[in-house]
């Protein structure tokens, strides 16, 4: 049964809000399919001296493309503000926001992060690699906050700002900075992490330039998880378990320094006889990345030997700590494909060097005998590709390592799109993928040491063949298709989180649907995932796993836009991976399967002009399924709680 107050804070958000809507005039941006949006935006449009307009992109391939991105306004999905799940069904997570986790979809593991021991971390970072950036006619300022319970209890708040803004028409500046504080419901479960970031992007005829830095902080209590599973099924507060580990934290500091260049050799083309425009034949690259990364686990714990199986470095050692910095140039030729011919294609070639010194603690605890890491790589590439072709797009690039600790690895990718019409949809398509990789182990992979555990392993290069197709409908809102991976060399973390190799090949094969079904007001979405490995022994997979939202969307007094819904996802059961709080790496266990339980939300998304709210009750199964709510063993998902946010946009 879900507290009282629950029931009554979500009364107050659902009375409150139609009685500040009649002061606020009707709102010139609607919810995408709303009708009358065209005729109103224009007629706004026309009272404006200025249209307010953003173009949002991110870039890839050492700054050779630039993919156009929408900026989203809709309601749909506001309420699921976790990183974590915003792309992800299901996942292996620790349960308080900050904290780890594993994601369940195999394919889903690929990381950009190059630091090992963060990438269980990822979804909390900014990257260069997921940088968004912006060219507007007004300034652009985006406020967040979202906050779980209150102060006096164990909550959880998120505040986000990002400003945007042009100086000139060709340079913008954009600042970003999210924070988030989680005290955990669990003891000894704080968490907070943060990033903030300032880039540039300058674009005109033949110059295109990018450069910025960002600063990541992440900082977690490790309380090792529950002493007993069993007792989250008690009616005790959370805060009455035990759990192994008392006074340990981990934190983790990361800084990027980043620069695209970009020189083009063109012609103007003249449209009429007052307008023209640069098209680009040649470019020249230039890609610059720092990046400083340290990981450090505190403890000072009183007695812990029951939870550690080993302590190398004695009771007086505290404190392990771990840096990794890399410094990354790139020189690029680019050959611009021609839209205007039909066998025209792009080409591209780079040369790269990358440097990257590292350390962990030593064999010993003594400081001077820290174990270092350094080492250098030479690499070269290219690639051909059509992007504007009205039949076929296509993409292959390649990548070898000539010089340094990776010398011999290889990495071959391509992608095949294929416009079709589907039930009058001229944008659906059919597309392939796929990639033959040689990869060298991570360094720390093969030698690590610390206070709890240690390995010194001499791995093989692990050899990859990735498939995928895939059929997209963005009118009919489909996405279906299939992945296909023959894995030689795997290197996994075995039992006592060690990595390991074997030389049994792994195969691993998945189905997926993404499919939006609408009736009217009525909105259904589900999303499956189904997936199967060769070998159970070296990776463990729910056979299948889900997200389903259904959700009623109406609109109050004519400006208050409503969504009115209900969230569930589910995995089977399953031998999920474990967690090692020393290392942040997840790994086998064999001793009890978890899985079977639905994760329930109930929510209420509302959007009034540019102000957008959502009132969410959480997990609301914990209330009346008397099962483990568990993903991780011994670290339980969050009970039944509530959380509201809100979200402002000023584009002027």
């Amino acid at each position: 049964m879900l507290k009282a107050k629950f029931i009554f804070i979500l009364l107050c958000f659902l009375i409150f809000i139609p009685t500040i809507i009649f002061g606020q005039s009707r709102d010139e941006f609607r919810m995408e399919g709303e009708p009358g949006m065209e005729e109103e935006t224009n007629l706004e449009t026309k009272k404006n001296e200025m249209d307010s307009r953003i173009g949002m992109w991110n870039m890839k391939g050492y700054g050779a493309f630039q993919d156009s991105i929408t900026l989203d306004t809709t309601l749909d999905i506001f309420h699921l503000y976790h990183p974590v799940y915003k792309e992800v069904l299901t996942a292996s997570y620790l349960g308080n926001f900050g904290n780890p986790y594993l994601n369940n979809d195999f394919f889903g593991r690929e990381s950009n992060v190059d630091f090992l021991f963060v990438k269980s971390r990822e979804a909390y970072l900014l990257i260069p690699a997921t940088i968004e950036y912006y060219n507007t006619t007004t300034p652009f300022t985006r406020l967040e906050f979202s906050q779980s319970e209150n102060k006096a209890r164990k909550s959880e708040q998120r505040f986000n700002v990002l400003h945007s803004q042009n100086a000139s028409p060709y340079l913008n500046f954009t600042f970003r900075f999210d924070q988030a504080k989680s005290v955990g419901q669990y003891n000894d479960q704080k968490s907070s992490n943060n990033f903030v970031t300032l880039y540039s992007s300058y674009n005109k005829d033949n110059w295109n330039i990018y450069s910025g830095f960002i600063s990541n902080s992440i900082k977690s209590e490790e309380n090792g998880g529950l002493t007993d599973e069993t007792t989250i099924l008690e009616p005790e507060a959370t805060e009455y378990l035990n759990v192994n580990l008392n006074a340990s934290k981990s934190s983790f500091n990361s800084t990027y320094f980043f620069n695209n260049s970009e020189y083009q050799i063109g012609e103007y083309i003249e449209i009429n006889d007052s307008l023209e425009y640069f098209r680009p034949i040649v470019g020249l690259m230039y890609s610059f990345q720092y990046e400083r990364h340290k990981q450090e686990f505190l403890e000072e714990e009183e007695n812990d030997t029951l939870f550690w199986d080993n302590s190398w470095y004695g009771d007086d050692y505290i404190n392990d700590s771990i840096c990794f910095n890399k410094l990354s140039n790139t020189f690029q030729i680019k050959q611009y494909e021609n839209g205007n011919r039909k066998v025209s294609f792009g080409k591209r070639a780079f040369l790269g060097h990358e440097f990257v010194r590292g350390s962990t603690p030593g064999i010993n605890a003594e400081l001077s005998n820290r174990q270092e890491i350094k080492y250098s790589n030479l690499f070269v590439g290219g690639g051909i590709f059509r992007q504007t072709g009205k039949f076929w797009n296509w993409n292959f690039d390649g990548k070898i390592y000539l010089l340094g600790r990776n010398i011999g690895q290889t990495e071959l990718n391509g992608t095949i799109s294929k416009p079709i019409t589907f039930f009058s949809d001229s944008l659906a398509a059919l597309v392939f993928g796929g990639s033959i990789e040689n990869l060298v182990a991570d360094p720390f992979q093969e030698e690590f040491y610390s206070n709890h555990i240690k390995w010194d392993n001499n791995f093989n290069m692990e050899q990859r063949m990735t498939a995928d197709g895939k059929f997209v409908s963005e009118k009919r809102k489909l996405k279906i298709g299939a992945k296909y991976a023959i894995i030689n060399n795997f290197i996994y973390n075995d039992t006592l989180g060690i990595p390991t190799q074997t030389n049994k090949e792994l195969i691993v094969l998945s189905a997926y649907l993404d499919k939006d079904f609408n009736y009217r007001k009525l909105h259904f979405r589900t999303r499956l995932l189904w997936q199967k490995a060769s070998n159970q022994d070296l990776v463990h997979l729910p056979d299948l796993s889900a997200f389903v939202s259904t959700y009623f969307q109406f609109v109050v007094s004519k400006v208050l836009y409503t969504q009115i819904g209900a969230d569930a996802r589910y995995n089977t059961k399953y031998y999920a991976d474990a967690y090692a709080p020393s290392t942040g790496l997840f790994h086998l266990q064999n001793k009890k399967k978890y899985g079977n339980f639905p994760y329930m939300d109930v929510y209420v998304n509302a959007r009034l002009k540019r102000t957008t709210i959502f009132f969410n009750l959480m997990n609301i199964g914990t209330n009346f399924i008397n099962r483990e709510y568990i993903t991780t063993p011994t670290y339980p998902m969050n009970r039944s709680t509530y959380r509201f946010g809100v979200s402002w946009a000023f584009y002027d």
